[in-house]
């Protein structure tokens, strides 16, 4: 039941990824692509089982023609959104004009929107003139494609590709907000952004985690029994060990990262080499040339908000991949007052009983919401998408939970979307100063922008109803 569900959901987000594109490239707004390079990159990496994946542009910006690529492997990929032949012809030209062939095997061409039904074979055999081989069926591909090879991967691996495009369709809504299109009425436009505020420092430490020893000691103390884990597994259970766990930190490379000094808490200091404990500047994370340090940066700020939302009764659901709202104590529903343009309650979580036996639980109905982080010239992000959680109890989701989320998508209007995302948002902004936080959310980021026969002003469009 759960691997139909997470493929209905995969083919959901591709197919609206696929329609956001196509809409960009019909308004000229040929540059869709450069938004999503980085983010294609963890699910291409397993798709095409290539773990040196990197960004070529970032890493150094002598790669006309390409834009990813694994050395090791030897296999270069161009993302683009134009699907024509002559796209692909010209592909090729400057990747041997430039003798890529040296460094690259492979060239494959990756279309972010449908692919042609066919491509000549002989019109790039002229081209490629034996230099590189390469088939307008295998190394022309499209989203479709990438979804094919997905949907025959175990279901974690699903279940991670669907968290990355459920990302990218984010970065395509971003994207498509702040790009201005010319058209008559300029009206303003609220987005679902807020700027977000950090610490100015990171604290990194080498882990010294005998790890096992961690492993015996958990199989023992703690009952652990899975057969596959991972040394950030290992590190959360010698936390648990220690009589202490908690989310703000990320394991990279044997080192342990975090905005917490390691010095001064109890929690890390037994974790890490102490006389290794370096600060430094955030902006050596936020503006590396390797993607994968601004990862580490994006996930330490997931983690770290982790700890201080749970101090608000707001958990953190691992396979939804997002944040959701408990009650406070054992209540059977939980409203926040907040205020957009009056005074309004939001109802958050509500408890639902079987109508044959009220005895029984039908479901918890928790308001959820997914959050990812994006720099934006100078400051910092993060994207807020509301959405619906339905469990049995309060953790585990409900067998029902994509029939239950169904039904609530068909009442929620656009408006009705707006509306919870500037509740979070608001609730956010106010409540994260309360728990000693160290991040700060401002309110949505508005635009003026330019929208044909848009009547309504911004107001109009979020809305401040309670309920719907």
């Amino acid at each position: 039941m759960e691997a139909i569900s997470i493929e209905n959901e995969l083919r959901d987000v591709v197919s609206r990824i696929i329609t956001q594109v196509d809409l960009a490239t019909k308004q000229g707004r040929l540059d869709v692509n450069l938004t999503l390079e980085d983010a294609l990159i963890p699910i291409l990496k397993e798709v095409f089982q290539l773990p040196r994946l990197v960004n070529l542009n970032a890493k150094q910006k002598n790669y006309p023609g390409i834009d990813l690529g694994d050395e090791h492997d030897r296999i270069a990929i161009q993302v683009t959104s134009t699907t024509n032949i002559e796209k692909v012809k010209k592909s090729i030209k400057v990747f041997l004009e430039h003798g890529f062939e040296s460094n690259f095997d492979e060239l494959i061409i990756l279309v972010l929107s449908q692919k042609q039904k066919s491509y000549s074979q002989d019109a790039i055999d002229k081209i490629t003139d034996g230099k590189i081989s390469f088939s307008v069926k295998t190394h022309i591909v499209d989203l479709s494609d990438i979804l094919a090879k997905i949907t025959s991967m175990r279901l974690p691996a699903q279940q991670r590709m669907l968290h990355e495009f459920k990302l990218i369709l984010g970065d395509i809504d971003g994207y498509m907000q702040f790009t201005n299109v010319d058209q008559p009425v300029q009206k303003l436009l609220t987005t679902n952004l807020a700027r977000i505020t950090f610490p100015d420092e990171v604290f990194v430490a080498e882990v010294v985690v005998d790890f096992k020893d961690v492993l015996a000691r958990a199989k023992t103390e703690l009952g652990f029994k899975k057969r596959r884990h991972n040394k950030k597994t290992l590190i959360k259970l010698a936390m648990v060990l220690n009589g202490s766990v908690f989310d703000g930190w990320v394991f990279h490379e044997g080192k342990i990262f975090s905005f917490i000094n390691p010095e001064h808490d109890e929690r890390l200091k037994s974790l890490v080499d102490r006389g290794t404990i370096e600060p430094l500047d955030v902006r050596d994370l936020t503006q590396s040339e390797f993607v994968e340090y601004t990862n580490v940066f994006k996930e330490l700020m997931k983690n770290s908000l982790k700890d201080d939302l749970r101090e608000l009764s707001i958990n953190y659901h691992n396979i939804e991949n997002s944040f959701y709202f408990l009650p406070k104590e054992k209540d059977e529903t939980r409203k926040i007052d907040w205020v957009g343009k009056k005074k309004a309650t939001r109802t958050v979580f509500e408890k639902k009983m079987q109508t044959k036996d009220p005895s029984k639980v039908l479901y918890f109905k928790h308001l959820s919401f997914g959050m990812s982080f994006y720099n934006i010239g100078d400051d910092w992000y993060c994207l807020i998408v509301p959405n619906w959680l339905f469990t049995y109890n309060l953790h585990k989701k409900s067998y029902s939970h994509d029939k239950f989320l169904a039904k609530q998508k068909r009442l929620d209007t656009s408006g009705t979307v707006r509306n919870l995302t500037r509740f979070i948002v608001y609730f956010l902004g106010n409540e994260l100063a309360n728990v000693g936080s160290n991040f700060s959310i401002s309110p949505l980021v508005q635009l003026e922008c330019e929208y044909p026969d848009f009547d309504a002003d911004a107001d109009a469009v979020m809305g401040d109803s309670d309920e719907s």
